[in-house]
């Protein structure tokens, strides 16, 4: 199954404090610094381009939506297994549906090109924009095949963010031995 596969790709110091701070933003009355604000905001980006390849071939079917909603659900548990609290992890994982919506009303509303732009403006640390990269290209492997528009996808996104199509190449071969080992 994609989901704890695709976790695997969320790896480093970024992913693991951007997951528990993004928790925590979640919360009513959140109190975070400046800078921890930030560090969610770019992890919903990265969840966001997430849902955007998941979306690149003009549709999300009801299997699609599923898988990654479960790589999402993923994605956050592993958090847990990082040492963050479950208390805080559950509130995510609650509201998952609220999030995809957001970025379904968002996508229907401004479509793909402004969305990827959205997102890049968002992802302003290199980490960030890495993790974004490769777990886009881990999600064009949920069927272990990449469709021409799913390749296009990934290129938009990796222009957005400052790669080349050799970086989006070289990323989506990365993701795919990774989730192929797995």
């Amino acid at each position: 199954m994609l989901g704890p596969r695709l976790a695997l790709l969320c790896t480093g110091d970024f992913a693991e404090q951007a997951i528990a701070l993004w928790a925590k933003s979640l919360a009513m009355g959140a109190e975070l610094t400046t800078e921890e604000w930030a560090m969610a905001g770019e992890l919903e980006a990265v969840f966001e381009a997430m849902y955007l390849m998941a979306t690149a071939d003009g549709e999300l079917a009801r299997d699609e939506l599923l898988l990654l909603s479960q790589s999402l659900g993923a994605i956050i548990s592993a958090g847990e297994r990082r040492g963050g609290r479950r208390l805080e992890l559950t509130l995510p994982l609650l509201k998952l549906g609220e999030v995809v919506e957001r970025f379904s009303t968002a996508l229907a509303a401004n479509g793909l090109a402004l969305r990827l732009e959205d997102v890049g403006r968002r992802l302003t640390s290199p980490e960030s924009r890495d993790l974004a990269l490769r777990l886009a290209a881990g999600v064009a492997f949920v069927d272990d095949f990449v469709a021409a528009g799913e390749m296009d996808a990934l290129d938009a996104l990796a222009r957005t963010l400052g790669f080349n199509h050799d970086d989006a190449l070289r990323v989506l071969r990365e993701a795919h031995a990774a989730l192929a080992e797995a």
